[in-house]
């Protein structure tokens, strides 16, 4: 493959060097960090640890510390999720292979996809890439280019092309 995502990680643009009969690469686009449950927290920490040194307001000292503990309690549930989400998902002529920072998650080969399908939970939009044994490669909305992902993904499976059709 000639051109490379401007926003692949390099560990797992060191692994994708190694592959043959790419298709496409798809990088995650967002970080660890973009977690709501971590970063809606340590804002309002942040915030009213501010407004506390401003005012020396007890409510709001409370408030920030309060804040700061969830943020505490939330990070190694964020860490966790993070560690089982693709950061790059290579599209190759043999099958779809997910690769955390390099590490690989999962591989799927084309002869054993049955079903690409859609889940909405409460606005979070994920995509299933799902195999005969039951395996599955999750495709969560902040990859790059997720509509081509998904029609190429179809295409090399052998499945209708219509995005609805499963």
């Amino acid at each position: 493959m000639s051109e490379w995502p401007g926003q692949l990680r390099r560990r797992d643009r060191e692994v994708i060097e190694t592959m043959s009969g790419i298709v496409s690469i798809h990088p995650y686009t967002a970080s660890w960090f973009n977690n709501a449950s971590f970063v809606f927290p340590l804002l309002a920490s942040l915030g009213s640890l501010i407004a506390w040194a401003a005012t020396g307001s007890g409510e709001l000292l409370g408030v920030g510390v309060f804040f700061a503990v969830v943020t505490g309690l939330m990070l190694p549930l964020v860490y966790l999720t993070w560690s089982h989400t693709p950061t790059a998902i290579v599209l190759r002529d043999s099958g779809i292979d997910s690769l955390h920072q390099g590490r690989p998650l999962k591989a799927l080969n084309w002869d054993h996809v049955v079903a690409v399908t859609k889940k909405d939970t409460m606005g979070n939009v994920r995509w299933y890439i799902s195999a005969d044994d039951e395996e599955y490669i999750s495709v969560e909305g902040e990859i790059d280019e997720i509509d081509q992902l998904l029609s190429d993904a179809r295409r090399l499976a052998g499945l209708p092309l219509d995005a609805e059709a499963n």
